[in-house]
Formats: C-alpha cells, structure tokens, sequence
C-alpha cells in the first residue's frame, strides 16, 4: 500500500514580518520619543528605502490631518511645523 505524500510544512517564521508602514510608524513614534534604541530597530524592519518612503506617506498624512484640523493649507501647516515663516 502506497503511503500518501504531504508536502513540507514549512518552517514557522523566526518572527513576524513588519510592513513598511508599521516600520515608519514605529520609528517616526520612537524618533518623536528620543528612544533611540527602538528608532533603531525600527529602521531594521524593513529596507532603507521602503522606510524613507513610509516615513514620507506618515508626514503627508500628517500635515494633512493636521491642516484639515486647524483649517489652514498643508504647505502653512507644514511650514509651521517647522518654524519656518508664511511663504
């Protein structure tokens, strides 16, 4: 009698996988903390450039928030977040 075949299990994870916007949310909250040991890791989660990229999404989802709070444009808010004057 011939024995079913399973195929492999594969192995269980060495741990989970983050996502670029998990990685920019962490790390831009750890940045924001001065916690530089989780900005660190972090920044680990994912590549370099995936981290830029979900850091950029955070601070354009951010401005726009906050514009859309205070009822100002996203490049006056902008601005104000970084102490610049009115252009």
């Amino acid at each position: 009698m011939e024995e079913a075949r399973q195929p492999p299990q594969p192995p269980p994870p060495a741990a989970r996988q983050r996502n670029l916007f998990e990685a920019a949310a962490a790390y831009v909250a750890a940045c924001a903390e001065d916690d530089h040991d989780r900005s660190a890791e972090a920044a680990r989660w994912v590549s370099p450039e995936a981290l830029c990229f979900g850091v950029n999404e955070l601070a354009c989802r951010a401005v726009i928030a906050l514009a859309r709070e205070h009822d100002e444009t996203p490049q006056h808010m902008a601005r104000k977040l970084l102490g610049l004057p009115a252009a």
